[in-house]
């Protein structure tokens, strides 16, 4: 990756250390990166760094402020300038660093010290910035820091000799914590955590032990498997979904997490729970059919190396986490399995929401095989699709959907927030479509990027999450589409289809549609549709098409 590093201290020794991994390109100089903040600087722009990293030392930074007031007032200019920065470079990721500012011992016993406010302060200017910026993330050097210790991250002697703040042994450290942070970019995030229980939620075995025997509480053996949780507990807040397969009675499962009073998690918080003897194996194929998500999307963990191993040779898409040998680790390795498997950037209301959706479409399963025929099912689930144009406070949404949506997706164009800017500045649409019915919301699910030739609109991208598919959502979303862009004006749409690994559920899509081939290869198919010539066709299927039941509304 072409990463530009621009700090307030010498960073000569840091770009060394990563030169090894990627392109670095060094901002150097007092007062280097406002610079560039505030007006472009045409070696960097030669650059055209993928990703800028901001690393601020809180010392150097408010060297010259006395009281907090005016710390306060430099802060909030240093944030006027990142904000300069990140319109500067909007189609880079701009990594802006915390501070870490060192106490004032030089003072008297009872007086506050302002080091810690600062700090926070930062924080919040920080916070608001990547609210306003879909290419402005926090880099967490004050964390770093405090879990090395200042005494030894700190070195004076190179501060002296060279305005170097930090050690040889910090440098390193800095340098995996920035190549662990730029990876993150690259990496797609998984979805489903799915759990054993005996000897990981919980100490003992309950088929033996029985629910007073189990070790589960706040102090002494139980506290890890408690404390390990609380951590699941928060990766389910930040959108990661839970799942079971445990090679036990399900009475005695349900037993636990409905009479156990230290039980952190609960039965609702888990999409999926399959105890049972089955092969684990087994359970987790049936989990991804259940999901219908793809086997890379989940993530196991197993307390026995022959229940992870057999896992990683049947499975070989799941992601098998290593286990500890010291169970007082446990609640460290939740944590570092969300931050290797689960890790986001942004948290969107649709992330907060996933579990309760998965119960949702559970009930809506149930109710397809009671129902008399598919229609019937279609009709009872009283399904309405809200459609926009893209609007600022969808654009997160927008971005995220195209990113990991790999099935209805007709030929995965991926776009981050600064070039899916660039598509919009560039004379693109995109439009989104909200899903709900009586169960609940599914959220904004359904999305076409389309820009326009003449009286020829022309299909970038259609994409529609897994969770409504074979609900008939894409023809009712189609169909209103079409007609906008009659209104328009437009009298063609031209459409695509490139095949991925992923992608078999629609490639016949256009097909199915109306849609006339007019090229096609084995990997790659063009199509077209005459709206004029459409009419008639449309007409005669507008009875029998199960989308026509949905209702549809535009957002205004």
């Amino acid at each position: 990756m072409r990463i530009s590093i621009l700090s307030n201290v010498n960073m000569d020794m840091l770009a060394g250390l990563l030169k090894k991994d990627h392109e670095i390109h060094l901002i150097s100089g007092y007062g280097g990166w406002i610079s560039c903040a505030l007006r472009p600087d045409p070696e960097l722009s030669r650059f055209d760094p993928e990703c800028l990293l901001l690393l601020l030392d809180g010392n150097e930074l408010l060297r010259r402020c006395g009281s907090l007031q005016e710390q306060r007032e430099e802060l909030r200019q240093t944030k006027e300038y990142v904000r300069q920065l990140a319109g500067q470079y909007p189609s880079a990721r701009l990594l802006v660093s915390t501070i870490d500012v060192t106490p004032d011992l030089i003072r008297a016993g009872d007086d506050a010290d302002d080091s810690a406010a600062a700090a926070a302060y930062w924080e919040e200017c920080l916070s608001k910035l990547t609210e306003e910026h879909g290419n402005l993330h926090r880099f967490e050097l004050r964390n770093l820091i405090a879990d090395y210790g200042r005494k030894q991250f700190y070195s004076d002697r190179f501060w002296y000799m060279g305005s170097i703040p930090y050690d040889m042994k910090a440098l390193h450290m800095l340098a995996d914590q920035i190549r662990r942070s730029v990876e993150r970019f690259r990496v797609v995030r998984r979805k489903v955590l799915v759990l054993d229980l005996d000897n990981t939620l919980w100490g003992g075995v309950i088929g033996e032990d029985g629910i007073e025997g189990i070790r589960l509480g706040s102090s002494h053996e139980g506290a890890p498997y408690q404390d390990a949780q609380k951590e699941i507990r928060k990766m389910q807040r930040q959108g990661v979904l839970l799942a079971i397969a445990s090679k036990n009675n399900l009475e005695d499962v349900q037993k636990v997490f409905r009479e156990h009073p230290q039980m952190i998690l609960k039965e609702e918080d888990f999409a999926a729970i399959y105890a049972d003897w089955n092969p684990k194996h087994e359970n987790i194929r049936r989990m991804a059919a259940e999901l219908n998500l793809g086997l890379d999307s989940f993530v196991f963990v197993d307390d026995n190396e022959a229940e992870r191993k057999a896992v990683e040779f049947h499975l070989p898409e799941v992601a098998v986490a290593e286990f500890p040998a010291d169970i007082a680790s446990l609640p460290a390795a939740m944590r570092r399995i969300y931050e290797t498997y689960f890790f986001t950037w942004k948290l969107t209301d649709e992330d907060q929401r996933k579990t309760q959706q998965y119960r949702e479409e559970k009930a809506r399963r149930r109710d397809q095989e009671a129902a008399a025929s598919y229609e019937d099912y279609l009709r009872s689930l009283e399904t309405k699709i809200r459609m926009t144009e893209l609007m600022p406070e969808l654009r997160e949404r927008a971005v995220q959907l195209m990113n990991k949506t790999n099935q209805f997706n007709v030929c995965t164009l991926r776009m981050d927030e600064t070039k899916l800017e660039a598509y919009l500045s560039a004379g693109g649409h995109l439009i989104l479509a909200e899903v709900s019915d009586r169960y609940g919301n599914s959220g904004w699910v359904v999305e076409l990027l389309y820009h326009t030739k003449g009286d020829t609109a022309v299909v970038d991208n259609f994409l529609m999450s897994c969770r409504v598919m074979g609900r008939n959502v894409e023809d009712a979303f189609l169909n209103a589409v079409t007609e906008k862009l009659k209104e328009d004006g437009i009298s063609c749409i031209q459409a695509f289809y490139q095949k991925t690994a992923k992608n078999k559920p629609v490639e016949s899509f256009w097909e199915s549609q109306g849609f006339e081939i007019t090229c096609a290869d084995e990997a790659h198919k063009e199509y077209r549709l005459l709206l004029d010539a459409a009419e008639s066709e449309d007409a005669a299927r507008s009875e029998n098409t199960a989308g026509r039941i949905h209702t549809v509304e535009w957002k205004s």
